[in-house]
């Protein structure tokens, strides 16, 4: 048994208080001198004994309210174990089967001993086979055939997201509470730690689960592309600045080769230094792409068993620009400068600016144009 909030129970001193009124209402009186008993009338002395009797029950019930109270705010729960009287329990088998268990002969080595763990159980065993990604996938019930389980964990692939050991705890507490059983846990996993979630307390287990690792990782060397910023839009391909992130992850400090790609074409190649378990960034100038949709591609030389991350892919739209037609009387002089100064800060290209007076603005074709400045115009012609 517990209580939710102990500090409560503080109050049952309060029974201090009925003693004190039952003790108040005992009024004690010395014995007077009477010449005569005669005109007394005559009493059994067996209801006095009645009333202090009724007394008594009243401090009791007095006392037990309080207690009560102060109970009733501690807020008392029952721990009830999960153990059952005959000692059964259930085996869990977790696989790990987030984007790092592609790398080398991990998730062969991760079913290899998922099945020496099943091939461990009695007849009549309970077990549960679950994938662990992002999310935690039951690839079976809570069953006892031995060729279900097994046939579960050869249909498992690994997945393109990490693992989330927050909601692997979650869903074991959830299964503990459900079936009021034990559980052996045996999480097969390379241990990433990028699997661990922000706040400790959610990797909390409920008293009757046992937790087995079973490691099938090791310190394996990682390069990567981390991330890619790239324009959606092509304006003037001279123009385009692309950044890169390269990181390494367990590995040396070395060097690495990036190579930009568009359209399976190769654009621009640069050689990087990759600090320890560090990160650098790389820069592109220019992209010659079509008009249209490009598929373009960032990659670096394959050093590692994780080739998967070593490529970055996005996507770019050319396009010309857009015209603005910038309508101006001639008595700023400098006024158009400081509007395509404001126009190129975006550093994209986008626009192209053409400048009219207000007399010749009224003949053009201003549907061609995204959009129409006016310039403080002191007179608007009457066919503008």
């Amino acid at each position: 048994m517990g209580f939710l909030t102990p500090w409560f129970l503080a109050g049952a001193v309060a029974i201090g208080l009925p003693v004190w009124l039952h003790l108040l209402k005992r009024h004690k009186t010395d014995p007077k001198l009477f010449p005569s008993l005669m005109f007394f009338e005559y009493r059994e002395t067996s209801s006095v004994k009645h009333r202090r009797l009724d007394h008594i029950l009243l401090f009791i019930l007095r006392a037990l309210l309080i207690l009560l109270l102060a109970l009733l705010f501690a807020s008392p729960f029952i721990r009830r174990s999960s153990a059952a009287a005959d000692g059964k329990k259930i085996t869990v088998v977790a696989i790990d089967r987030s984007f790092s268990m592609r790398d080398g002969d991990r998730m062969a080595r991760a079913k290899n001993e998922a099945l020496q763990v099943l091939g461990n159980l009695k007849p009549g065993d309970q077990a549960e086979v679950i994938a662990l990604a992002g999310q935690v996938q039951a690839l079976t019930q809570v069953v006892n055939d031995p060729g279900e389980l097994r046939a579960a964990v050869a249909a498992l692939q690994p997945s393109d997201s990490r693992a989330s050991y927050g909601e692997l705890a979650r869903y074991l507490r959830t299964l503990s509470e459900a079936q009021k059983m034990p559980l052996d846990v045996h999480l097969v996993s390379d241990l990433q730690k990028t699997a661990m979630p922000p706040g400790f307390a959610d990797l909390r287990l409920d008293p009757g689960t046992n937790l087995i690792f079973h490691p099938v990782g090791g310190a394996e060397k990682n390069w990567t592309v981390e991330n890619v910023v790239a324009p959606r839009r092509v304006y003037d391909p001279k123009r385009v600045k692309m950044q890169a992130t390269i990181a390494g992850f367990g590995s040396p400090a070395a060097k690495r080769t990036v190579t930009l790609m568009l359209n399976g074409r190769e654009l621009q190649s640069k050689m990087v230094d990759v600090p320890e378990n560090g990160r650098t960034q790389v820069e592109f100038l220019g992209l010659e792409a079509p008009y249209g949709f490009s598929k373009g591609e960032v990659h670096i030389d394959s050093a590692d068993g994780l080739a998967g991350d070593d490529r970055y892919y996005f996507s770019v739209e050319r396009a010309d620009p857009r015209k603005v037609l910038f309508i101006d009387d001639g008595r700023r002089p400098r006024a158009e400068l400081y509007f395509r100064a404001a126009l190129d800060a975006s550093g994209d290209g986008g626009f192209q600016v053409e400048t009219q007076r207000a007399e010749g603005a009224g003949a053009a074709t201003l549907a061609n144009y995204a959009f129409i400045v006016m310039n403080d115009l002191a007179n608007v012609p009457q066919n503008l």
